[in-house]
Parts: C-alpha cells; structure tokens; sequence
C-alpha cells in the first residue's frame, strides 16, 4: 500500500518551497528601522480575520521588542467594512503616524493611500490579496504576486508579515516559535494550499505551538482547544479568532492571542454564539427554495448578519458544488461575500461583473464585494452569465474526489501511519480518500445526542458515519463508500477506524476489475 502514498506525494506536489523573495522588502525594512531610530509614531493597520488578526499580533510583537508601542487599529465588519478606509487614513493623521504598515490588506487602496502619502505618511503594505491592474502609490509593497520569481502558492497575510519581522530579525530572535505558530495559524485559517513555502511553515509553526509554555497565550490557547494539527487549527483555533471579527469586536482576538485570559474566554463565549446563529441562518436559506439549477446560488435579506455570510455561501458552495453569494440588506446597500468551487475565479469573475459594484476583492474561491440593492438584480444576472461562460457544466457538481479505491482487507494501522505521512493536511492537500466497493455493513446503530450519526463495521472495520444517521435504512445491501482513515483507541488497544462521508448503492460495474492505473475516482452525493 505505500505505493498509494507515494502516488499521492507525486500527484500532490508535497515538495517543500523557501521562503518568497521580495522586491522592496529591502526599501521596506530600511524605512522601518529608520522610523525606531527616529522614534516616529508607527501604525498598524491589519484586518478583522485570523489571517489578519495573526499578521497583526506578529508586527505588535516585533515593535515590542523595540521598546516600541504602535498605534493599531482593526477594521470592524459593519462600521468599517474590510480594506483601508479614508475615514482611517484620518485617524491615523490625527494620532501623528508617519509610518503605516499594512497587514493582509491595502494592495486595492489606491485612494487611500494616496491620501496618506500627500499628507507625510509613508505607507508600507503587505498583502496577498489579488492586485488590480493599478497599484497604490505606496512608498513599498509587499506582496507575493508582484516578484515573477515568486513560485505558486503564494502565502497569507500572516506569512508575508512573518517574511517582513524575518528579515527586519535577520530571521533570528527570541520566542522565535510564538510569531512562527502565528504565521501558521493565519496560513492555515485562509484557506491556502499547503504545498512549497506554505507546507514548510506549516509543520514549522505546528512543531513551533508544541514547544510553547502552556502559561503562554497561545499555549492556553493550543490546549484549550486540543490543537496539535493543522486540522485542528483549522476547525478549532481559527473559528474562534474569526468569531470575534464576525461577531463583535476583531480587538478581543487580538488580545486573547497577546495577552491571554480572560480574552481567550470571551472569543469562546463568542464563537458558541457564532455557531447558533450560523446554524439558524443556514436552515433560512434552505427554506428559501434557492434555484438549485442555476449557476450560482444567491440570496439577499435583511435576515442576514455580515459575519456570518461567508460560512454560509462556503456551505452552499461545499454542499452544491456551485458558485454562491450571500448578500446582507443595509438600507439601499447589499454587502456580500462569494464562494466557489476551483473551477471558477470567483474574484475575476466579479472584475468582470465590477460595472455593477461599489467595490469588491477576494481571492480565486473566496470574495467579498457590495453593490446597491438597485443593482442587485442585474449583477446576480451577469454573475451567473460569466460563471456560464467560464465554466463546464459538469464541473458544477457536488462531487467527492476518491484517491484511490482500497479493499477492506487492505485497511491496517501501518497504512494509517503511511498516511499520516503526508501531513499536514488542508487545503492543497486534503486527508485521503478512499473507495471501498461492494462492502456490507453489520451492527448498524443510530449513536449522537440527536441519533443522527451512523455507526456500523464494514468489512469488518469499525466505522463512523457523522451526519449519515438518516441513511441507516439503506445498509441492508452491499454499498460502495468513500471514507477517510483513522485509529480508534480503547483500553490502550488500537484498531484502524473508517470515517464515512458518503455512500451509495453498489452498481455491478463497482465489483468488476479495475485497471492498475484507475486510482481515482469521483463519486457523486445523492
């Protein structure tokens, strides 16, 4: 079976990548240390998600050991909205900043920094954001896409902030794992490919957040939530820094990861909130009969709430394999937030579409843009007409991508062991999959609070089904199944585990021979 893994190293690109090379992060760092030497006031101005949460901690923390205190400054959702603002510019001029640092924004700015430019603030930006055809006038921009020597994937915000404290640390500096498992929280909490250069920090920042103390903020943080992989970063640290961006005020974040309890609480307490109200949403925009045949799935209302948008277009997105915008009603004003599956870039569709919008921006799967409510119309009709043009139909399918097919009798814990190999896991290079054909399920039981996850043995595996409960009375015939792998540990004894996404009647064809080469297999949600 290791010929499994090493398949899916290759079909992967899982090569490890050094660190992005940087026009003017010479011009930058020099500007930097001549404003500590001259003691000038320097602001920081970051964004309202973990990725920019992090980024920020990381500049804070740098500054601090200068001896430094920064003015800093996060945008919030509603009052704000996302980017540098005129109405920020000013208030960084009314505290006397003459060095902005941007972290995880800044690159559409162009206004905005001009604004503060004529007025004798320098601006420094970093960003990773997807650059306009023109740039801001900023005395340096740093950013990934912009140096053609740069290879794909690029990284986040927080990892174009840990590459500028690098190089201003000559990459050397004490509590050197706190700013590494920064950078990596915020890499893994955006979402980005974790191949090259992202691959290396991520398992640098993991082995970084093991080493520190558990009095440390993050270290109350790591253990508070059990965090050990990028996985657990990914659906338990990052939701909570999110949460307090989505839901009230992004600074408790900042806090809780530079400062500790009793912030860590609170973005608890806020984030429980967050997934209620995520929930409630969601099953409205069920009910909203959405046209499921239509390219994009949209919905406007007044219902909805700006931070939580996003969860629910990715959920549309991830269980229809279609584009989708969720777009808040404020009066005359629609503010949205755009998913969509790899085969489409969502944010050069909405460039295309920009005749309809007040402004927009985003990465390839994952945008924000708003437009008045008068256009609202008009600018779902044009969205849907690019995604038509710009994409197959078939590519339009909630699909579940299998990385191989494997036999019940194959399942072991060094092949378990195989895979984890291939760590860490997320986007890029998500856990396996596996197809098991012609496989009978025995001692099926409905197991939960709300007797909604299904526990079976198949093949004589132990296996766990979440949120496959409803599908029990469908286990009496021989199925075909995509699942994952796992260890399930009981009394000190440990077994291989099989973790159902989904499974299907078998078809006679599932138990034909395969060719040795058909390693993978796409196999579609009922």
């Amino acid at each position: 079976m290791k010929d499994i893994v090493e398949h899916l190293k290759t079909e992967r690109h899982l090569v490890t990548g050094t660190r992005a090379q940087y026009q003017m992060m010479d011009k930058a760092t020099g500007r930097i240390q001549k404003a500590i030497e001259n003691e000038e006031v320097i602001g920081i101005f970051g964004d309202y998600d973990c990725d920019g949460i992090t980024a920020t901690a990381l500049l804070v923390r740098f500054f601090e050991r200068q001896g430094i205190e920064p003015v800093v400054r996060l945008p919030h959702r509603i009052r704000d909205g996302y980017g540098l603002q005129n109405h920020i510019v000013d208030e960084f001029l009314a505290k006397n900043v003459t060095l902005l640092i941007t972290v995880d924004n800044g690159i559409t700015a162009v206004e905005e920094v001009t604004k503060a430019q004529a007025h004798g603030m320098d601006t420094i930006i970093t960003d990773h954001h997807y650059p306009r055809e023109t740039l801001p006038d900023a005395y340096a921009i740093i950013h990934p896409a912009l140096d053609t020597e740069n290879e794909e994937p690029h990284t986040s915000g927080s990892g174009v902030a840990y590459d500028l404290v690098c190089a201003l640390e000559n990459d050397d500096w004490e509590d050197k794992d706190v700013d590494t498992a920064l950078a990596m929280m915020g890499l893994v909490a955006d979402v980005l490919p974790l191949r090259g250069w992202n691959r290396v920090l991520t398992v640098e920042g993991l082995a970084a957040l093991a080493r520190i103390p558990k009095e440390h903020p993050l270290g109350i943080l790591r253990d508070t939530t059990k965090a050990e992989t990028s996985e657990h970063i990914a659906f338990r640290v990052a939701p909570r820094i999110n949460a307090a961006g989505r839901m009230d005020e992004p600074t408790l974040a900042l806090e809780a990861l530079l400062k500790g309890q009793p912030f860590i609480n609170q973005i608890h307490e806020i984030n429980t909130h967050r997934q209620e109200l995520t929930e409630e949403l969601t099953q409205y925009t069920r009910d909203l009969h959405l046209d499921l045949r239509s390219p994009l799935l949209c919905a406007a209302s007044q219902k909805y709430t700006h931070g939580i948008v996003g969860l629910i277009a990715g959920r549309l997105t991830e269980g229809f394999g279609k584009p989708s915008c969720i777009a808040v009603v404020d009066g005359d004003t629609c503010i949205a937030s755009l998913r969509s599956p790899p085969c489409y870039h969502v944010t050069e569709g909405l460039g295309r579409c920009s005749e309809h919008l007040l402004a927009f921006g985003g990465h390839a799967q994952a945008a924000g843009c708003s437009f008045l409510l008068s256009e609202a119309e008009a600018f779902f009709a044009a969205l849907q007409e690019d995604i038509a043009k710009h994409t197959d139909p078939r590519d339009l399918l909630p699909l579940l991508h299998a990385d191989a097919i494997l036999a019940a009798e194959d399942v072991s814990l060094s092949l378990v062991a195989d895979i984890e190999t291939l760590q860490p896991f997320g986007a890029g290079n998500p856990q396996p999959r596996f197809l098991l054909q012609n496989v009978r399920l025995a001692k099926s039981r409905l197991v939960g609070a709300t007797k909604n996850h299904l526990q079976c043995f198949a093949g004589g595996i132990k296996a766990i089904g979440f949120g496959l409960g409803p599908l029990i009375t469908d286990t009496h015939a021989p199925l075909d199944l995509v699942c994952r792998l796992g260890i399930d540990e009981w009394n000190g004894r440990k077994t291989p585990q099989l973790y159902i996404e989904d499974m299907r009647l078998a078809s006679r064809e599932s138990t034909a021979p395969r060719k040795k080469q058909d390693t993978r297999n796409k196999v579609a949600r009922d």
